[in-house]
């Protein structure tokens, strides 16, 4: 399920001012450059997570020798590692434990994210190391398969960014080819979605390989309804698509792209599957 989620409710330039207020050390280069962090915050929220026009902070404008960029840059990835007590050690930990997400935005793997993804990598974008807007609650191996990839040829970000987009909505079907009791199931992405927004998903799901990784998914859940539509058929009450129709309905409450809300939906647009539901030979789940 790739899914909007809403932004932390910490103000991240407030969060930034109070981390940057309890600096020791170092305090003459945070001193330089806290303005300019303040302004690259800002500009990180008016572009959306874009790194088009957003090249990272050069850092040796503001200390005195490589040796020096290089060390604060060490430092400003350290702050993403705050000791309790310390900002944005609370901050840092809501995102990760008290999201109250069920699934992960990134992918739709069920259960609660635990981990932090940096959108822009801090290893490229030192100063967004604790960016609350830079940091998407995810799962595990969303994180691993995206690592420090963000950047398509043309510059622009080549995640989608579930703080920013428009993406509750169906984005995505699965098309299934005959025969239909054991089809060849393939994931296509919807065709009247905005163009951008197509090669947006399109580079997203192949980033964290979503159909590789998921693909049985959705060849057990067709084998289910299946029987599901043999036992409805069977009893003679209602019919298939009655069932599916409710099925999705309850599926949708929990995002319009979770991956059932995905299967039932695209049967439903589907009529010759949906014939076949109703209708054709099920003998093989009796």
């Amino acid at each position: 399920m790739v899914a909007k989620i809403p932004k932390p409710e910490a103000n991240s330039i407030d969060v930034l001012n109070l981390v940057l207020g309890e600096r020791v050390w170092h305090r003459e280069f945070y001193g330089r450059i806290k303005q300019d962090l303040t302004a690259r915050y800002q500009l990180y929220d008016d572009q959306k997570g874009c790194p088009s026009g957003m090249p990272p902070l050069v850092l040796r404008d503001y200390v005195d020798s490589d040796e020096d960029a290089i060390g604060r840059k060490k430092s400003l990835i350290g702050l993403y590692e705050p000791d309790e007590g310390k900002y944005p050690y609370n901050e840092l930990e809501k995102l990760r434990k008290k999201n109250k997400l069920l699934a992960c935005p990134v992918c739709g793997e069920l259960g609660r994210p635990r981990t932090l993804d940096h959108c822009l990598p801090k290893t490229t974008y030192p100063e967004f190391a604790i960016n609350l807007l830079n940091l998407v609650p995810a799962c595990d191996w969303c994180q691993g398969e995206k690592l420090a990839d963000f950047q398509n040829d043309v510059g622009t970000r080549s995640f989608l960014h579930p703080y920013y987009d428009d993406i509750n909505r169906p984005l995505y079907r699965i098309r299934l080819e005959e025969p239909y009791l054991t089809p060849i199931i393939s994931l296509e992405i919807l065709d009247h979605l905005p163009k951008e927004l197509q090669n947006l998903v399109a580079s997203h799901l192949d980033g964290i390989t979503f159909w590789e990784r998921f693909k049985e998914y959705f060849e057990s859940s067709y084998q289910n309804i299946i029987r599901m539509a043999s036992e409805t058929r069977a009893g003679g009450k209602v019919t298939v698509t009655t069932i599916i129709d409710s099925a999705y309905s309850l599926e949708i409450g929990k995002g319009v792209n979770s991956w059932d809300a995905v299967v039932y939906r695209s049967l439903l647009e589907d009529a010759e599957v949906m014939d076949f539901l109703e209708t054709g030979e099920l003998s093989e789940f009796p």
